[in-house]
């Protein structure tokens, strides 16, 4: 008697791919819908650009160390309109 899924020309490592792409799928998918779910809702470009507050934005910089004192208070004059 021949064995029956021999008849489809499927050996041992051709099920092992199989059953491997499955599961990865299945990663891929619950990866998707777990980077959906705990994505923050993002805030329309109208708002977010006007709860930005250049003085904010600067004081965060600096804190940052991103630029130092001297470009700070420059850029803080040019924003308040003091020279």
């Amino acid at each position: 008697m021949t064995n029956h899924w021999a008849s489809y020309g499927m050996d041992w490592w051709m099920w092992v791919l199989m059953i491997l792409g499955i599961l990865g799928f299945w990663v891929l998918v619950a990866a998707v819908v777990r980077s959906v779910i705990q994505a923050e809702p993002s805030a329309p470009a109208s708002s977010r650009t006007s709860e930005a507050d250049p003085l904010r934005v600067l004081d965060e910089r600096l804190a940052r160390g991103e630029i130092d004192t001297q470009e700070y208070q420059h850029t803080r004059n040019v924003l308040t309109g003091f020279r």
